[in-house]
């Protein structure tokens, strides 16, 4: 019998690096600052930070999608469609900026680019900020708030419970950290 060249490799994988996220009282300075310097630039950040979506579905995100209570995530990451809530401030701010706008129009007629370009505009001097640092943010808080894992799941859109899961990994790394910081 005749082994095959790759039978014979060993299938090594890298290594994941932990998502990077930012604490809340850095999202809340950000935020701060967006707001004393524009209010749009303000309620994007708002969005990416309470809901978890991504940028993408930011960018998509149309004025029908959005309800008193909820978003809806139309056509995102693996096409599917899902629903995230939303916080009574969140959602009247969403609705006053739409007030104008017609329903099939979207709610911030932005690029990637220029979302990139407003996170960093924002971000803290010592650190790095994407926008999707807002979404890993986000699941972090959550998770230190006591949601169960299986609901931010769902509101993240993640097909794989173990997607999600690596978040309870920063969390570890924050109360051994904390632990550390205790005098004995």
């Amino acid at each position: 019998m005749v082994q095959s060249v790759t039978d014979n490799k060993k299938h090594t994988r890298k290594p994941k690096l932990l998502p990077k996220y930012l604490e809340k009282t850095k999202i809340d300075e950000m935020l701060e600052r967006a707001r004393n310097d524009n209010k749009r630039n303000y309620l994007i950040l708002l969005t990416l930070w309470r809901t978890g979506i991504r940028n993408s579905e930011l960018i998509n995100l149309k004025k029908r999608d959005i309800k008193v209570d909820e978003l809806t995530i139309r056509q995102g990451k693996g096409h599917k469609d899902r629903i995230v809530p939303l916080d009574t401030h969140l959602s009247d701010l969403l609705q006053y900026h739409t007030a104008k706008i017609p329903l099939d129009d979207e709610v911030f007629p932005l690029t990637s680019a220029q979302i990139r370009n407003i996170t960093h505009r924002y971000q803290p001097k010592e650190e790095v900020v994407k926008p999707h640092t807002f979404r890993h943010s986000f699941a972090v808080h959550c998770l230190k708030q006591g949601m169960n894992l299986r609901s931010l799941q769902k509101i993240l859109g993640h097909n794989d419970l173990a997607t999600t899961a690596v978040y309870l990994d920063l969390i570890a790394k924050d109360i051994k950290e904390d632990y550390q910081k205790i005098q004995w």
